[in-house]
């Protein structure tokens, strides 16, 4: 992400954070599109998006023996792979 895309975000959400509704009341629909438009990645800036991940730990052990390569393993938080239950 460019600085002067963080800049402009940073912006916004100081902007966003002066004129909010006190803490816990509800955020106008508008605010929020417009706030969630600014951060959402792009498809050119989320890199890690092109990486063929593989969520088979079989088949990425398979592969990485095949191609003598390491394998990352990556586990999310809280115990649950991927999100899963």
């Amino acid at each position: 992400m460019s600085f002067h895309r963080r800049a402009l975000i940073a912006g916004v959400a100081a902007v966003w954070a002066l004129t909010a509704p006190a803490p816990g009341g509800p955020i106008p629909p508008e605010q929020l599109e417009d706030l969630h438009r600014l951060i959402k990645p792009k498809a050119d800036e989320s890199k890690w998006a092109k990486v063929p991940w593989l969520t088979n730990l079989d088949e990425a052990r398979q592969r990485a023996v095949a191609q003598d390569k390491p394998l990352l393993l990556w586990r999310a938080g809280g115990g649950d792979v991927l999100g899963r239950a």
